[in-house]
This record gives structure tokens, sequence and C-alpha cells, in this order.
């Protein structure tokens, strides 16, 4: 691996991104509103998870679907398909945890990041085993790691520096001490105080700034499969929309404090209750009574994981009746759409969530399906594929939208 050009060389991309990011402040004024048609609560239930007590606090938590691994001092306990595995014992104090991309590229690893900046993996089977100097991190203080996702490689905040490391080389920027950070979808978002969100896009290498409605804490981040950006201050939540605008979703009822990316489903935990947000907008429960000081950590099935006072609890949405989930047609998108149908793929058509392609179900049957005009020539889809297709958006329910008004988009 080699290093690359710092941060600071991003400086014209960033003038530009500051001029857009003007816009998008201008945009919020008229975007504040939330949903005018009244949705009903979220309900979710518990999800039961079997937890050593012996091992003290958990401190954090990494699911990569088949293996969690929940991070105690002195200690790992590993379970495989919800069944407790193994515990490995090690001598850190951990701070946070992650599943990031091999660096050759081939499967993922769990690794943790102990109080002394150590980057540590554990492996299906033995001992943690330090790994930094493999992503050429070198001696670099790790302070927390993350997945990008789609474009692959590995993201790193480190003391006052982002290092990407895509399997080929390590590119650290000079981004000065960071207050958060956040990565996924080929894209790396971080903020260095409250009032403004920077989020670099690591395959152009193109910084964007994004101004908040805040002068407080640093804000929550958050970033989608999909590279869309997500930020939350106490106070309300931000999402960024296909056109690249972080628009005011949610003013907070008490104060958020927790936000995470699980599968396609957004949390936000506020106050003690937790949310989902949606295309439509957000629901949340209502006297669930949750701890208020809390963090979210998302998990690939969907659920997602609170974890408060070193206790740790799992939720999953109660979605009964709510038609078919993304998973069962993700597989396709990603091989066949995800290339011009991910926000701001050249197709200028977001399709990378469930919510929109219930919205254009209509427009999706007749070009792949009946007319058969999607995907573009070169891009090849399979006789299973459309009739995955076809079964996926037979099944979705037409979106409730205000006054009746019927989606008018074409994929």
């Amino acid at each position: 691996m080699r290093r690359a050009t710092p941060l600071a060389a991003l400086a014209p991309a960033r003038l530009a991104a500051l001029a857009l990011a003007c816009l998008a402040a201008l945009a919020l004024a008229g975007c504040a509103s939330p949903a005018a048609s009244p949705r009903p609560p979220l309900a979710v239930r518990p999800v039961a998870w079997p937890a050593p007590g012996e091992l003290g606090p958990v401190r954090a938590v990494a699911d990569d679907g088949d293996r969690v691994v929940l991070f105690h001092d002195g200690a790992a306990a590993v379970f495989v398909n919800g069944a407790l595995a193994r515990v490995e014992r090690a001598p850190h104090r951990w701070v946070s945890a992650a599943v990031v991309p091999a660096p050759d590229g081939y499967g993922t690893w769990i690794v943790g990041v102990d109080a002394e900046g150590r980057l540590l993996r554990l492996p299906s089977r033995g001992a943690f085993e330090p790994v930094a100097d493999l992503y050429g991190l070198e001696r670099a203080a790790v302070r927390a790691a993350a997945g990008l996702g789609l474009d692959g490689g590995a993201a790193f905040a480190l003391d006052g520096e982002i290092a990407v490391a895509d399997g080929e080389r390590v590119t650290r920027y000079a981004a000065g001490p960071l207050a958060a950070f956040a990565a996924g979808g080929g894209r790396v978002a971080f903020a260095l105080g409250g009032e403004e969100v920077l989020a670099l896009d690591v395959a152009p290498r193109a910084l964007r700034s994004y101004p908040l409605e805040a002068d407080g804490p640093a804000p929550l981040l958050a970033v989608t499969g999909a590279g869309a950006l997500l930020a939350a201050t106490p106070a309300a939540l931000y999402a960024e929309d296909g056109a690249g605008v972080l628009r005011l979703r949610l003013r907070a009822s008490a104060a958020l404090h927790g936000l995470a990316v699980s599968g396609e489903r957004v949390w936000f935990a506020d106050g003690g209750e937790l949310g989902v947000l949606d295309a439509a907008g957000a629901r949340a429960t209502r006297g669930a009574r949750l701890p208020e000081a809390g963090r979210l950590i998302g998990s690939p099935s969907g659920d997602v994981w609170l974890l408060a006072a070193g206790a740790l609890r799992r939720f999953a949405a109660d979605d009964a009746g709510a038609g078919p989930a993304w998973d069962d047609i993700a597989p396709v998108f990603d091989r066949a759409c995800a290339r011009c149908h991910r926000p701001r793929g050249e197709g200028g058509v977001d399709l990378s969530t469930r919510a929109a392609w219930a919205s254009l179900r209509e427009a999706i049957a007749r070009r792949v399906v009946e007319e058969r005009t999607m995907p573009p020539p070169g891009h090849a889809l399979s006789e299973a594929d459309r009739a995955r297709i076809r079964d996926f958006v037979e099944r979705l329910a037409p979106p409730a939208r205000p006054g009746g008004a019927r989606p008018s988009a074409r994929p």
C-alpha cells in the first residue's frame, strides 16, 4: 500500500461543495414541514438474545448477520446463528467494533478497537490479532472503523485524520479533531463540531459540506448502503435526498441520542422511544420507556441493538402484513440496477430502497417485465431475475400518499 494525497489537496472540490451547501441551506427553509398524513405508531418487539452475564458490561457490538460478537472488558462473546459459540479472553478495554472488508478484499473481518487505539481482528477460530499494519495504518492510533460498502474497502478514524484503505493503497487525510465519524456506500462522513457535516466520496475523492441548524454537540452520523447521508442533532434528524440535499425529516419530541442503519432500515432513538425513518416519513413507538442515554448499533437483519450503560437489548420492527422485505430483491438490484439507480446515480432515479420500489411499482413492472426496455442494453437480466422482480412488485402495497396523488416519475 502507498500513502496518497492529504485532505488539503481536495480544497478546490470543497469550495464547490460549500457553494452547493449554501443552496442546501436555503432548501432547508422550505423542507421543514413533517408529512401531512398521520402515520400509525411504530410497533417493535424485543428479540431474545442470550448474553453471558458473568462477562460484565457490554462495550461494543459487531454483527455481520451470521456472527455477532459482544465486546466486554477483557473478553468477547461470539454467537453463531444466535447461539453462543465461544468466549475469547483478551486483556483489552474495548471502545468500538465493526465489520470491515479484509485487506485483500476477500470476505469480511470482525474487528475491535481498544482504548489504546489498537485495531484487532477476531478470527473465526483463535485469539485476537493486531491488524492495523495490514491496512497500512502503521503506528497510528485507531479510534473507529467502518466498511465502505458498495465500493469495498474500509475507513478508519485516527487522531486528527481519516484513513481509507481500498486493498491496494491507504490514503490518509488530515481532517482535524474528529467529533463524529461514519462510513458506507462508498462515502465517509465526519464532523469536527456541531454546525457542519463533511462527506468524502471516496472514488472521485470529492468533498462536500452540509450545514446544520445547530450549534451544540457534534451530530450523530450514519451513511446508508446506497451512500445517503444521515445526521441527527439532539433536536432534529436530517436525511440526504436523491438530489444530494440534506433535508429536515423529523423534529425531536425529547432528544435524539441514537442513529443507525440496519440493512434497508434507518433507526433513531428519541428520548425513551425508538423510531424508523423511510421515504414516507418517521414513525416512533409510544410508551416504550427505553433508556434515554443509549446508543444504537445496526444489524444487517434490519433489527437494531440498543446499548445503554453496558446493557444490550435487540429490537425488531413489527412489520407483519407490510409486504415483501427488501432482502427479497436486493441481490437483483445489486447486480443489475445499482450502478445507475442508487442516490446520485447516472440513471437519475433512486431505486435503492423498498419504499422507492413501492412508489414506482407500476412503472418498474411495465418497463422491466412487460416492455423490457430496462435495464438498457449492456446490462444483462436473466429470466429468473425478471420473474423475481415481477413477484416483488406484485406483492408491494401501493404507498399511501397525501390527497390520493399517484407517483408520476419513471425509472
